[in-house]
């Protein structure tokens, strides 16, 4: 039996097939659409603020965040060093589940920054928090792409967030930059070196105007490189035989960032 027969689910080549097929069929004039429809950083970020204000209501219970998201989001969470003291940044926190999760890892010491573009999705957070007792986590409504913290976090979590930013060299150069030295940067994503993941990517394509798009896994270690990051990893996953998902992580050292 070969490695493909053994990893691919006996559904997913006609499932790769005729979805392929029809998005296929679709891609050339939504492509063409989106060109036509170019935006500034801006107009992107309030377009994806949009998008999630309206998915707000209801997004924790929707299939392929209780399905998939969390799960991956977890496995995230567990496997980082949190300590007690830490300040931590979660960049796309959604709903804040993830933030609370954190935050009771620390033991109500340390800060956790939960950050998000859209205000319904950071109004959902900020009712979760109202139910715990943490009191050393905050929600704020703004943009990865203008991140502006110097050396505040200890680490930097994105999980499931990284195909709606769009500038992604910059806002890895920014990361950096509000990375205490020897901090860690850690991005969770869906990772188009799965075929099955390429037809969802570009089903969020023509779909969604949130969605930029997905990478494979060598070019989110090409972003860790070029950004100065040191001792970077990307692992793949599979959470299904559908579902794959990448995690890369790099540390800040003094010296190893090349931008001035």
């Amino acid at each position: 039996m070969s490695p493909a027969n053994k990893t691919l689910h006996p559904a997913a080549i006609p499932l790769a097939f005729h979805g392929g097929r029809w998005l296929g069929r679709q891609a050339i004039f939504a492509f063409q659409q989106k060109k036509s429809e170019e935006m500034t950083p801006k107009q992107h970020d309030e377009s994806v603020a949009r998008e999630f204000d309206r998915a707000a209501n209801g997004y924790d219970e929707s299939r392929i965040v209780k399905t998939y998201q969390r799960r991956a989001q977890l496995l995230v969470i567990n496997r980082q060093r949190i300590e007690r003291g830490m300040n931590i940044l979660d960049l796309g926190c959604g709903t804040g589940k993830g933030s609370l999760d954190i935050a009771s890892m620390l033991e109500g010491t340390g800060r956790v920054v939960g950050l998000d573009l859209s205000e319904k999705m950071i109004e959902q957070a900020r009712r979760h928090l109202a139910k715990t007792n943490h009191k050393n986590v905050v929600f704020q409504v703004g943009s990865a792409s203008s991140l502006s913290y110097d050396g505040h976090f200890d680490l930097v979590l994105s999980t499931n967030a990284f195909h709606h930013f769009e500038q992604k060299g910059d806002i890895f150069h920014r990361v950096w930059k509000s990375l205490k030295n020897d901090g860690v940067f850690v991005v969770q994503d869906i990772c188009d070196d799965y075929i099955l993941i390429r037809i969802v990517d570009l089903a969020g394509k023509i779909g969604e105007k949130a969605h930029v798009g997905s990478t494979l896994s060598e070019q989110l270690r090409t972003l860790f490189l070029s950004s100065g990051f040191a001792d970077v990893e990307v692992e793949k996953l599979k959470l299904s035989w559908f579902w794959g998902i990448m995690i890369g992580k790099g540390v800040k050292r003094h010296d190893s960032n090349t931008f001035t």
